[in-house]
Formats: structure tokens, C-alpha cells, sequence
């Protein structure tokens, strides 16, 4: 197996978070961790070889196209890949979908766009690009090229989102929509329209996923212990533990996601003949 994680170049941020490579000769399937996408990001996934299929809890399964986008996951969910596999996956913040696709966010929760049926065909050339590609050096330079065209050109207007989804991250979740539509100078049906369109999710919502991501990631502390900055009570912990992992917690072990690793601007984490 190989895997290999990139950092793309400082012109995408902060738009992209970071690149990664997969390869694995396996045969059949390969059932992989619950929460391999990270809560809050939206993710574009170019099939090179195998299949994936995603099974969200509250909704129809669906098996990822060759070249797709995937929108936010609101539910628990499984993700089973069949091999031999080699992907390429681009990890994009909350407002890195609609600032390079221009899709409005709301409309495939849960879900995926196909990018080969986009309007612009450069998302097609692209994954037939890396598709002739197998050194994750000369892949995360063909991403890079690759995305910062499609940001010099026209875009939409983030319409402040991109900025009231920083405010959220900033406060680690811990902001109501009456504190965030005061602190933007918005009414809240107009903040919320906004928000929806181009983060793809209430602001509710993702305030929720930023809090149980933020206590996730201090997890090395004990059960009874949760941080006061995620969590005021074990209860609201619980709810939002079942709705986004489809479990109670097992005292208490953060899920293993290939976006909680540390990277370098190029790291080789796994090789197996």
C-alpha cells in the first residue's frame, strides 16, 4: 500500500487543504474507517481505479463516480472500497467547493456531483491526467496548476460566508446564529441563505461539526473530562456523538482520519510490497 499526503501550494489557500495519494494492490474489498472525510470539508475524489461506494446513515447509498465531488456528510456513514484502488483525493474547506465549482452547496448533502458533467471540462482533463500519473510528486504539481487556473478565472461571489465560516472556527463552534447575524451586520434569514448556498449546510449545523471535530481532536483527554470550550455537558456531547458517527462513544477513542495526520510537504506514510 502505498500512501501519500501533500500540502498544496500557498496561491490555493485557503481554498485547498491538502492533497492525497492512494494506491493498494488489494483484492476485493476494503473496509475502510467510518469517518475518513472530516466533518466541515467537502472533498474531490478522482477514481483512477477501483470503485467506492458511500453509505450514509439517514440516506441512499451511492458509489462515487470516476471524477466527483462529495458534499457535506450530516450523518454517520460507511465508505467500502473495492480493489486493486488508486485515487487522488483534494481536501477543500467548507467554501473551497463553491469557490472553485461554483455549485450551490445545499443541493448535494449527503451526496456527490459528477464532475464530468459539468460545464466546465477542465475537471475531466484533469482526472484523465492523473490518470497517466503514479508519482505523488508529479501529481500534487499537476493539482496545483490545475486548481490555481481555475482560480484566476471568473468565480462566484462568496457573499461573506467564506468569512462567517472562519468566525465559526475561530470560536470553535460556540457562536449562535443571533451572535453571528449581529456580528456581520445580517439579518438572519439573509445570513442564512447565504450560508446554505455556499458552505451547503445551516450555520447551525456546521457550528455543531465544528465543535465535535474540535473536542475529537483533544480526545487524549479522559471521558468525563470533555473540553468546557466544546461541550458544557456530556448530553449535547452524546447527541451529536450518535448523529455523526451512528454510535455512543467507546470511551473514548478519536476516529482515525486521514485528515487528522500530520503532514510535510510531502510524507510517505505506508509502503507495503
Amino acid at each position: 500500500m502505498n500512501f501519500h499526503i501533500c500540502h498544496p501550494e500557498d496561491a490555493l489557500r485557503p481554498f485547498v487543504k491538502q492533497f492525497y495519494y492512494w494506491e493498494d494492490d488489494s483484492r476485493g474489498l476494503i473496509q475502510l474507517p467510518q469517518h475518513l472525510f472530516t466533518l466541515g470539508d467537502q472533498y474531490m475524489v478522482f477514481m483512477l481505479e477501483g470503485t467506492a461506494e458511500v453509505k450514509p446513515a439517514a440516506h441512499a447509498a451511492f458509489t462515487v463516480p470516476r471524477h466527483a465531488v462529495t458534499g457535506h456528510f450530516t450523518c454517520a456513514y460507511q465508505l467500502q472500497v473495492t480493489g486493486p484502488v488508486r485515487m487522488v483525493i483534494v481536501q477543500l474547506n467548507a467554501y473551497g467547493c463553491y469557490r472553485l465549482l461554483g455549485i450551490d452547496g445545499q443541493s448535494f448533502t449527503n451526496y456527490y456531483r459528477n464532475l464530468d458533467l459539468q460545464e466546465n471540462a477542465a475537471w475531466a482533463q484533469l482526472g484523465g491526467q492523473l490518470q497517466q500519473l503514479r508519482h505523488p510528486q508529479e501529481i500534487a504539481a499537476l493539482l496545483n496548476s490545475s486548481l490555481q487556473q481555475v482560480l484566476q478565472a471568473d468565480a462566484p461571489c462568496l457573499k461573506q460566508a467564506d468569512e462567517m465560516a472562519d468566525y465559526l472556527l475561530a470560536r470553535q463552534g460556540n457562536v449562535s446564529v443571533e451572535e453571528l447575524a449581529q456580528a456581520f451586520r445580517l439579518s438572519r434569514p439573509t445570513l442564512e441563505r447565504f450560508f446554505n448556498r455556499v458552505i451547503g449546510i445551516p450555520p447551525q449545523l456546521f457550528a455543531r461539526m465544528v465543535r465535535f471535530r474540535n473536542a475529537l481532536q483533544q480526545a487524549d483527554k479522559a471521558q468525563w473530562q470533555l473540553p468546557a470550550t466544546a461541550y458544557y455537558n456530556l448530553a449535547m456531547f452524546i447527541q451529536d456523538h450518535l448523529q455523526f458517527n451512528g454510535e455512543m462513544p467507546s470511551w473514548y477513542n478519536a476516529p482515525a482520519t486521514i485528515a487528522h495526520m500530520p503532514a510535510r510537504p510531502l510524507q510517505q506514510v505506508a509502503v507495503a510490497s
